[in-house]
């Protein structure tokens, strides 16, 4: 655990908004609702990002939901973990079902795109050849 504070957490926002980082672990990180409100700008417009890992901070109520909404809000974050008082929050929990529903329609969707993919591919493999 870095104890990075506010201004690295900041730093690492920052830096994520061209990245391709898929997860991210700031546990520990010692940082508080100011640094939040930069991580939740970048994730909700970073679509890489997948995972979180937040506990040990101090974010308060307000950053935690913060942080959850900005995750629906991206589209493909699909998980976001606080630990501790956090994740017995209300607002935090109905929107953590989101993410659920999320991580289950593209597992479902994985699952279907397959099946699409070596169906297309079956009937390409079956279909005659056209003569030019």
């Amino acid at each position: 655990h870095n104890k990075i504070g506010d201004d690295g957490i900041s730093a690492i926002a920052a830096t994520l908004n061209s990245s391709s980082v898929r997860s991210l672990d700031v546990r520990g990180c010692d940082f508080t609702i100011l640094g939040v409100k930069c991580l939740s700008t970048t994730l909700s417009t970073n679509q890489n990002i997948r995972a979180l890992w937040l506990s040990g901070n101090d974010m308060t109520f307000e950053g935690a939901r913060l942080i959850t909404q900005a995750a629906v809000d991206n589209g493909k974050c699909e998980h976001v973990f606080f630990g501790g008082e956090y994740e017995n929050d209300d607002v935090v929990k109905k929107m953590r079902i989101i993410l659920v529903d999320r991580r289950s329609q593209n597992a479902s969707n994985k699952d279907s795109s397959k099946d699409v993919d070596g169906t297309k591919q079956k009937s390409l493999e079956e279909s005659p050849q056209q003569q030019p």
